[in-house]
């Protein structure tokens, strides 16, 4: 099974998590459009859409009215997404490779929900320069670590300390979620502190999804000229 499979297993039980979690998706849609303006001509590349074809899955396909200005960059077959969004393209991409794309060859590289899927710091490492890479600007939105419920198992708390969570949780049936290869607890200190250090481009972090208080359930990193798209 996916991560996607699995996910939508786990974490997607309970009406009430459906609830939030597609409330959280949709602020998150909002906060894409208000800081990268994205027009009929801008082109958008979806790093990690899934195979998974629900009403949870693939957001920006479901929310965005320029669906042939997309192109979907999976570890799938890409069959249900291109059956079920008019003009849509689909790329084949493996884990951990260059991505098949020139260099600049996209407006803006949006990806939602996995980072924290791909590995260790040397494997995020590679995903954010490649999304820097083949894009001008890029929109990058993850769990946040801080946020009361862990997303992919509704254990609240415990993953505030994960060698507590992975420690709590192995053998159960939330086992897959305790290996950090299939999931890591991402926070803007971390992130900041893994963003290549070569990079002129530094990303602005944005708490966005559903919020409590101080605590948002998602973090988003930007990095312009996102907010100059619409105006070249």
């Amino acid at each position: 099974m996916t991560n996607d499979a699995i996910y939508y297993r786990d974490g997607l039980k309970l009406p009430f998590a459906k609830r939030v979690m597609l409330a959280a998706r949709q602020r998150m849609y909002e906060l894409f459009v208000s800081e990268c303006r994205p027009d009929a001509s801008t082109t958008i590349v979806d790093i990690g859409a899934s195979d998974e074809e629900s009403d949870e899955a693939n957001m920006l396909e479901k929310m965005h009215p320029y669906t042939n200005m997309i192109t979907c960059a999976g570890i799938g077959t890409g069959t249900a997404i291109v059956g079920a969004y008019p003009g849509i393209r689909f790329q084949h991409i493996e884990p951990g490779a260059p991505l098949p794309f020139q260099d600049g060859q996209f407006d803006i590289a949006y990806s939602n929900a996995v980072l924290e899927h791909v590995g260790g710091p040397e494997q995020r490492l590679h995903f954010i320069r490649e999304a820097l890479r083949v894009a001008k600007a890029g929109f990058i939105a993850v769990p946040h670590r801080w946020f009361p419920i862990e997303h992919h198992t509704g254990v609240p708390f415990v993953h505030f300390a994960p060698s507590v969570f992975r420690t709590l949780l192995r053998g159960t049936r939330f086992d897959y979620w305790t290996r950090p290869e299939n999931l890591d607890f991402l926070d803007a200190a971390l992130l900041k502190r893994e963003w290549p250090s070569d990079q002129t481009k530094r990303p602005r972090f944005i708490r966005t999804g559903v919020k409590l208080g101080w605590f948002s359930s998602n973090l988003a990193l930007v990095w312009k000229p996102c907010a100059r798209l619409a105006a070249r």
